[in-house]
């Protein structure tokens, strides 16, 4: 009996030993099999992963190839449009190698023309000024020639010229040629017109800066040649001013 206690015993043991290390095993096998899932999900998710990112490479591949294709081709047509205006520069590139060679050539002719276009708008400035002394000398000639003939028609036919006497329309003081003054100082007061004056009895600068509107009348209807001249040049002014110098 003693035995038989002592066997249940042992198989009661063996049986709570058993039941006891079955627990704690499944524990751990759920526990490795919850791992084991999570890892087998794991391992889903990144297949997943993997095969997106394998697409997506594919696709950056595929994209990157088409690329290369595409600068590949873009790269040969540059090229071919290269050669094209090559091709077409060197002609142009010819043509200026001949132009500047020809620059070469023309510069010194250029340069002896320029000179002479010079030496040619010197004369030509000479000559302008020549041709406007000449004008300017014919003028005065022919100024002098119709005072002269002005004055030759004065002194046959007006008796003031002819006997030098100033008749009744005198407008300033009686002068001498005792008296006499230079008038041709007078700006617009030349020989001829001198001689005029002198004629009507006009020889000093006091009688010209007196004149009245009557003696200006009278002397301009005595040198007729000039209109407006006594006016238009400031005579009277003149002679004021030289008077009184003279004083």
């Amino acid at each position: 009996m003693a035995i038989i206690e002592i066997l249940v015993m042992l198989l009661v043991a063996v049986l709570l030993g058993f039941g006891i290390a079955w627990y704690l095993r499944q524990g751990s096998i759920d526990k490795n099999q919850s791992d084991l899932t999570t890892l087998l999900e794991e391992r889903k998710d990144l297949l997943a992963l993997s095969l997106a990112s394998k697409e997506q490479a594919n696709r950056a591949e595929q994209k990157l190839t088409r690329a290369q294709q595409t600068f590949k081709s873009d790269f040969q047509t540059i090229e071919q449009e290269k050669e094209r205006i090559r091709a077409e520069q060197e002609p142009l590139h010819s043509e200026l190698i001949h132009q500047k060679e020809e620059l070469q050539i023309l510069r010194p002719k250029a340069q002896l023309a320029e000179i002479e276009l010079g030496r040619i708008t010197f004369q030509l400035k000479q000559l302008e000024n020549q041709l406007a002394e000449s004008k300017a000398a014919n003028q005065k000639l022919m100024s002098e020639s119709e005072e002269s003939k002005s004055a030759k028609a004065h002194s046959r036919k007006d008796p003031v010229f002819s006997n030098g006497n100033v008749g009744p329309h005198r407008g300033f003081s009686v002068g001498s040629e005792k008296q006499k003054d230079d008038l041709q100082m007078i700006s617009g007061i030349g020989p001829v017109i001198e001689t005029k004056l002198n004629a009507v009895g006009i020889y000093t600068f006091r009688q010209i800066s007196e004149f009245t509107p009557e003696a200006i009348d009278y002397v301009t209807s005595a040198i007729k040649f000039f209109p407006n001249r006594i006016g238009r040049d400031n005579w009277i002014g003149q002679a004021a001013a030289l008077a009184r110098h003279r004083k």
